[in-house]
């Protein structure tokens, strides 16, 4: 993993266990955040809010009708912006 993106795993990990404290332990560049129950809706609504606050900027890819919710992925997206 580049530094980028070794950064922007650890603001995926802060904001997950802010959504749901003790989910970071279960995930790693590979989990899918809903498909492997990490989170449920609810969950994932407020860790994408805490995501984009640790962040600093709104990540544009995700909208309405995004639903792949793999680590590297939302990793990626953030390594981009």
């Amino acid at each position: 993993m580049t530094e980028a993106e070794t950064t922007a795993f650890k603001n995926v990990k802060t904001a997950l266990d802010i959504a749901s404290p003790g989910a970071s332990d279960k995930v790693t560049m590979d989990s899918h955040l809903v498909d492997d129950g990490v989170l449920d809706s609810l969950d994932l609504m407020t860790f994408m809010f805490e995501l984009e606050d640790v962040h600093g900027s709104k990540l544009e890819q995700v909208t309405e009708t995004f639903d792949d919710y793999r680590v590297k992925t939302i990793v990626g997206f953030m390594v981009a912006a």
